[in-house]
């Protein structure tokens, strides 16, 4: 048998054979809460709960977009940026000779944060000066 044989048998097997079509369940009956309305016998008068949570919705939304808008960036390539620069800026002021691997440079004992606190603290406090007044009243 050659091949166009096959194919004219073929397609008569297919033309004749009964065609079934499949539905995908569109005959099933509709059930009756498809029919139903949507809160039919409630009624849709505000009951006073609504606005303090939509209030209460709204302020949540804004403290957290200003929570997240303005959250510090921890990044890796951020704090490598600001290690770098520390590093760089101490090398300029000679505070570093030689770098060491696996110390950071860029904390606040590294950088004099400590050393400017306490300059500040005597600037703003006089240590001599005796605020209480209780004993004044004696």
């Amino acid at each position: 048998m050659n091949s166009t044989h096959l194919l004219r048998r073929l397609r008569s097997v297919r033309l004749s054979s009964k065609i079934t079509r499949r539905n995908f369940g569109a005959g099933q009956p509709e059930s009756q809460s498809q029919q139903a309305r949507l809160f039919e016998g409630h009624s849709t008068a505000p009951e006073g709960w609504e606005g303090p949570i939509y209030a209460t919705y709204a302020a949540a939304t804004v403290v957290i977009t200003l929570a997240l808008g303005f959250s510090p960036d921890t990044s890796i390539n951020t704090w490598a940026s600001n290690e770098a620069r520390v590093r760089l800026q101490m090398k300029a002021d000679g505070t570093l000779e030689k770098e060491e691997f696996g110390v950071h440079y860029n904390t606040p004992e590294k950088i004099g944060f400590f050393a400017e606190w306490d300059k500040f603290q005597m600037k703003a406090a006089n240590p001599e000066e005796d605020d209480d007044d209780d004993d004044d009243d004696d």
